[in-house]
């Protein structure tokens, strides 16, 4: 026996252990984000439910902006085109920095925003130059 069942663990994270169906983390639907920007070009990119607009939209050609890292400058706020029944609540640090930022409070930030399932569409405003 190993310390702290060290090879187990090591097993169980390469696969090769007797773990049950019950032990193993639930696998994570797909989700479809499409950003357009004012130009009308669009982009599609496909994530996992949970996954904020802002960190699907990295993997894009022309990834959404964003200026911080605590969700207060509202530089990735996005317009839902379509499928706002599809992200998480807007909660009040979200309303919040909208209205500290003179932004609409339809808006949602990309960094705060995850998409639950299905398929998400969103205008953004700000990108990335890469």
């Amino acid at each position: 026996m190993t310390p702290f069942k060290i090879r187990k663990r090591l097993k169980a994270l390469l696969g090769l252990g007797q773990e049950s169906e019950e032990a193993r983390p639930p696998l994570r639907s797909k989700v479809v984000l499409r950003v357009v920007d004012d130009g009308g070009m669009e982009q599609s990119f496909e994530g996992h439910e949970g996954d904020t607009v802002l960190f699907v939209s990295g993997n894009m050609e022309k990834p959404i902006g964003s200026g911080c890292n605590d969700s207060t400058c509202a530089t990735c706020r996005v317009e839902v085109l379509d499928g706002a029944e599809y992200l998480s609540p807007q909660g009040d640090h979200e309303c919040k920095t909208l209205r500290e930022n003179q932004h609409p409070e339809h808006l949602r930030l990309a960094c705060c925003a995850e998409i639950l399932r299905d398929s998400v569409h969103v205008r953004a405003f700000e990108f990335l130059e890469l």
